[in-house]
């Protein structure tokens, strides 16, 4: 460039140079100054960024574990009556996630020489939790609360093992076989000590009153105490859920010789009940079906499991095109189907459908006998014997329990039948039917189940021990109370120790 250009045009610099910092101007800020803790955070950043990450870590297994041990344990607040409708896949499945099934459970079948030898051993201890279902159930008695002594349990060890067989049943069983928590539940349904007591008094007079063949009917007795032979399949099953229903199985310190008879009685002819022309097998067979699967479920006998699936495929065969059963199973418009009949044969479907086993057709069947139970119904809620009739009180806790145990708890049907039941309870033992008694009381504790069921069962429960604890014969049956078809006292002594086994037989139901 020439000299006279470069002398006009000056060079500038580059950037204008900063003015110094007058630090004595207050309105100037002084520099910050780096503590120590930030000094810290700058020169280990890494390190920080790893002790945060295994926090996190930390605090997320932390949530998990506590998540799968209550899973494990068997969150019981979702689990009820309805659950064996779920597919037979999923309850094995269920089942697996028992940690050690109990050697009592994974014995052989039972033989002519009766050997039944098992060792009731579990190294499950479960935790004092009070899981019930029934929480907005407060007591509707004033009692002191039950204890777990002197109720067929008579040592630590076979307490112990009860509380391993509950893990393995479905949970709508489980409280049965838990001695805490079957106190638990009963204190929480408004149980009193004298319930408890009566149901041992109960078994034992079953016990007492056994043939020597391990069935019950051939020395039972009428309404007057005449001597009647009845059906022994019917009376056998009967008692038998009797003391499943208390968890006494086949090597119970008090009553494992009484349930071995039994249980090998009940095997000792085919599943498949002859069925004649009339009433008997069409109410036989679905008691003994009722009893062989629960004593399956319960005890895992292998003979057992052959015997409840084709005695439940003969249930599924025999129901009528309507939905319903009839007298000896017929089939057709004319065949006389009616609703008793086809209450026992939901009960046994019911009982097939816990099982776990797989059996073709029983949903289906189920579905079917519930549309037949729901067109039983009048219209003041009551339930008929057949279809178009009157409706009965004898049948009403019938049909709410049928419509409770499949898919239809919350039903207008069933609140309609449990709006009659505690409208027109009984209040002495000699107006009691306990064919009736024996579903009303499921029914209403049923109901608990279902949002804003709960006062169902305290209406039914105000009175309800002190009537029926209050008839108990001092040698432990019960004596009879109102007229009812087919009355003897095998039948009505069963009846009644199932009914006030309700605080913890089942849980209650809460599906739609």
């Amino acid at each position: 460039m020439p000299m006279d250009q470069q002398a006009e045009y000056p060079e500038e610099p580059l950037y204008e140079p900063e003015e110094e910092a007058n630090y004595d101007d207050p309105l100037v800020a002084a520099p910050p100054l780096e503590g120590a803790f930030a000094r810290y955070l700058r020169e280990y950043r890494l390190l920080n960024s790893l002790l945060m990450s295994l926090l996190f870590m930390i605090i997320f297994f932390v949530a998990m574990w506590n998540l799968i041990i209550y899973v494990a344990i068997g969150g019981e607040g979702d689990s009820d009556f309805s659950d064996g409708g779920a597919a037979p896949a999923q309850q094995k499945q269920e089942k697996q996630k028992v940690v050690k099934l109990m050697q009592r459970q994974q014995k052989t079948q039972p033989t002519t020489q009766q050997t039944f030898r098992t060792t009731a051993v579990s190294d499950i201890t479960l935790p004092d939790f009070n899981e019930l279902d029934v929480k907005d159930l407060a007591p509707v008695v004033n009692a002191s609360a039950p204890s777990t002594g002197g109720a067929g349990m008579n040592n630590d060890a076979m307490k112990s093992a009860l509380k391993g067989i509950g893990l393995s049943l479905p949970k709508t069983m489980q409280q049965r076989c838990d001695p805490k928590k079957r106190v638990a539940r009963l204190r929480s349904g408004g149980g009193k000590d004298m319930t408890e007591a009566a149901i041992i008094r109960g078994l034992n007079w079953l016990k007492a009153n056994q043939d020597p063949e391990g069935s019950w009917g051939g020395k039972d007795q009428d309404d007057q105490g005449n001597p009647k032979s009845t059906n022994k399949d019917a009376m056998t099953g009967m008692a038998l859920l009797a003391f499943l229903g208390h968890c006494e199985l086949q090597d119970s310190p008090d009553f494992g010789p009484t349930v071995q008879k039994a249980i090998k009685y009940i095997t000792s002819t085919p599943p498949e009940t002859p069925l004649g022309g009339g009433n008997t097998g069409s109410y036989s067979h679905p008691i003994r079906t009722y009893a062989l699967c629960e004593a399956y479920t319960m005890t895992k006998i292998k003979k057992l499991e052959e015997f409840a699936k084709r005695a439940a495929i003969h249930v599924i065969k025999g129901q009528n095109e309507n939905g319903g059963w009839a007298y000896g199973y017929g089939k057709g418009v004319a065949a006389h189907t009616d609703l008793s009949v086809t209450g026992w044969n939901i009960q046994a479907l019911k009982a097939a459908a816990l099982t776990g086993i797989s059996i073709d057709g029983l949903d289906e069947a189920m579905d079917k006998a519930v549309e037949y139970t729901k067109k039983c119904q009048d219209a003041t809620g009551k339930f008929a014997y057949k279809m178009g009739g009157g409706g009965k009180p004898s049948l009403t806790g019938a049909g709410v329990l049928c419509l409770q145990i499949w898919k239809n708890a919350k039903s207008d049907e069933a609140k309609k039948g449990l709006e009659w039941i505690v409208a027109n309870q009984k209040k002495e033992w000699k107006q009691v039917n306990v064919y009736e008694w024996y579903y009303h009381a499921q029914a209403c504790f049923q109901a608990t189940g279902v949002s804003g069921g709960s006062g169902y069962w305290r209406a039914w429960n105000k009175e309800f021990q002190q009537i029926v604890c209050g008839a108990q014969a001092s040698d432990g049956h019960w004596p009879h109370g109102a007229h009812y078809h087919g009355d003897t006292a095998i039948y009505r002594t069963t009846m009644t120790i199932l009914m006030l086994e309700v605080y913890y037989r089942y849980m209650p139901s809460s599906k739609v």
